[in-house]
């Protein structure tokens, strides 16, 4: 499988707890995203209530179920792959969750972010799966946000083996009150950096993109209240090179468009390690 793909990163604004309200603009960001020629739509993390959000424990939803449905729904009306975070309830559990919906209105696929911090931890679950989806522009590959952390790239090592072309990532990137975006950008400064060293080494260990979207606006409840999340969604391409980076702030709603090159895949299986050998990798 080799080509291009155009993507879309739909960085909206989540109003903590506004299911609603956050869902609409959720539709809206897919049907301008199809209207721009977009074939694969990104969205952010835990998009319906908010990331970190207690009221999670009363407001998740099962999935398959209305959240879920409504995303399904849109990606059949307007023809485009969505993936997209959601908060999921299954037997008691809250999971922080993430779907793909393909053009045709089926759930293909739903991931569970394992790498979790200490205070979302007292919300969600670990999750329990990790795996690839099959579509015409190859293996698609998703995780969530702090899965792709420079220590936690287990999971991307294992989906890019898997064969995965891409790996996108719902993502909530979040900074304190104290945190001056005016004076450092984001993702050049030491809190952020670290996103663009794991997607630049993934990218580049693998020759895969690596696109990770995150939401906008103030985290209102829970134990990060008042911290803001900002954007500064990126997207980087095979071989390392940084596409776009979205712009950053509490109200940089933004909708990028990025093309996607796919390299025809050079190995599989035992092969991978004696690719990355010669790309400087010698861990397992």
């Amino acid at each position: 499988m080799s080509g291009e793909v155009a993507v879309c990163m739909s960085q909206i604004k989540v109003d903590f707890s506004d299911v609603e309200g956050n869902l609409s603009r959720a539709i809206e960001a897919i049907k301008r995203s199809a209207s721009m020629g977009c074939s694969i739509v990104v969205l952010p993390e835990t998009l319906d209530v908010g990331w970190l959000n207690p009221d999670a424990l009363e407001l998740a939803k099962p999935i398959p179920g209305p959240y879920s449905d409504t995303l399904v729904n849109a990606a059949k009306l307007y023809g485009v792959y969505v993936i997209a975070g959601l908060t999921e309830h299954d037997n008691g559990k809250v999971y922080d969750s993430a779907i793909v919906a393909s053009p045709r209105g089926e759930l293909l696929w739903k991931y569970r972010k394992i790498n979790l911090l200490p205070e979302e931890q007292e919300i969600y679950e670990v999750g329990d799966r990790v795996g690839v989806v099959g579509t015409e522009y190859g293996r698609i590959g998703v995780d969530i946000c702090i899965d792709n952390a420079p220590s936690n790239l287990a999971l991307a090592h294992s989906m890019a083996r898997m064969g995965a072309v891409m790996i996108l990532s719902p993502s909530g990137w979040a900074v304190p009150p104290t945190y001056d975006l005016g004076r450092e950008s984001y993702l050049n400064g030491p809190y952020g950096r670290h996103w663009v060293v794991s997607y630049i080494t993934m990218s580049r260990l693998y020759d895969i993109a690596m696109i990770g979207v995150s939401s906008v606006g103030e985290m209102s409840k829970g134990p990060w209240r008042g911290w803001r999340l900002i954007g500064s969604s990126l997207a980087v391409g095979p071989g390392g090179v940084i596409l776009v980076k979205g712009k950053e702030g509490p109200d940089a709603e933004d909708l990028i468009r990025v093309n996607v090159k796919i390299p025809p895949r050079q190995v599989k299986g035992t092969k991978y390690a004696e690719l990355l050998w010669s790309r400087g990798y010698f861990m397992p």
